[in-house]
């Protein structure tokens, strides 16, 4: 179970839930847990409680997913009935009125009126924006403008639910982030995980983090120009059928001074240069 901060949970209404939760269906799922930390609820009670609000195809667990992103729900059962109990904040959950966005930079954000991934509009699709992080304030990100964009409340979960599986690797994630290049970010990102085997998704949403990356694998491929070397296996998971694609470093080198880039690239001509002579 993740550590438990010792810091006083917001109530339901604060402004602290309202800006880390867009989402009126996870505040209101917030606040059912926080009514009951004395009488944790069934799981059961849970999608009973958010149905009742949001209709039957309303999905519980995926709100339940996005609470746990900040606090620790604490899963216990007894025979066959699991209940779920509220207990604190986690331990490297964001700061979340660290940034409060201001209603001009909302305003500005959410003026295309079009959802950054699908497209779909409000007036003309029916759809609800929300202002969402490119990179998640969790993973290193910040409340720039870069770093924002509007997304539909389907896309927004959908996202939000992809990236939790990754969650895992906050640490090494935020720390891929910092770096201005490409290389630098899939780089460090393996350095932090060397010896496991990191999924290529993972690799591609850390190299598209500051820009988005076409072709994140010639950059990965790049990387044995200054002397990384990596291995590369694809599995078929059970029950899916889409094949993983996973790398493991073995071995790598101190970066360059200078660009990243450049370095790979003047070791290109240097190399080429050899082959004519």
């Amino acid at each position: 179970m993740p550590k438990v901060q010792d810091r006083r949970l917001p109530e339901p209404d604060s402004p602290e839930i309202r800006q880390l939760f867009p989402l009126e269906s996870v505040r209101q799922l917030y606040g059912f847990l926080y009514e009951r930390r004395d009488s944790p609820p069934t799981t059961e009670e849970i999608h009973a409680f958010v149905a009742d609000l949001f209709g039957p195809q309303s999905e519980a667990i995926r709100r339940l997913r996005s609470i746990r992103d900040c606090f620790v729900v604490q899963r216990t059962q007894t025979g066959r009935i699991h209940r779920y109990r509220l207990l604190g904040w986690k331990a490297d959950a964001p700061d979340a009125m660290r940034g409060t966005l201001s209603r001009a930079t909302r305003a500005r954000i959410l003026a295309p009126q079009r959802c950054a991934q699908c497209g779909r509009t409000p007036l003309g699709d029916e759809v609800k924006l929300h202002i969402d992080h490119k990179i998640p304030i969790s993973w290193g990100g910040e409340d720039d403008d870069d770093n924002l964009q509007p997304l539909c409340e389907e896309c927004n979960l959908g996202k939000r639910d992809f990236y939790a599986t990754y969650d895992s690797h906050s640490a090494a994630i935020r720390n891929a982030t910092r770096q201005d290049e490409p290389h630098g970010r899939i780089g460090e990102l393996l350095k932090a995980l060397e010896g496991e085997w990191v999924p290529s998704d993972l690799i591609s949403i850390v190299a598209s983090m500051r820009q988005y990356q076409d072709d994140w694998q010639r950059r990965l491929r790049e990387l044995k120009d200054l002397g990384w070397v990596y291995h590369n296996r694809v599995t078929w998971p059970a029950g899916s059928r889409r094949a993983l694609s996973e790398y493991r470093l073995v071995k790598w080198t101190p970066w360059p001074e200078g660009s990243i880039r450049s370095a790979i690239e003047e070791g290109k001509s240097r190399k080429r240069a050899r082959e004519d002579d």
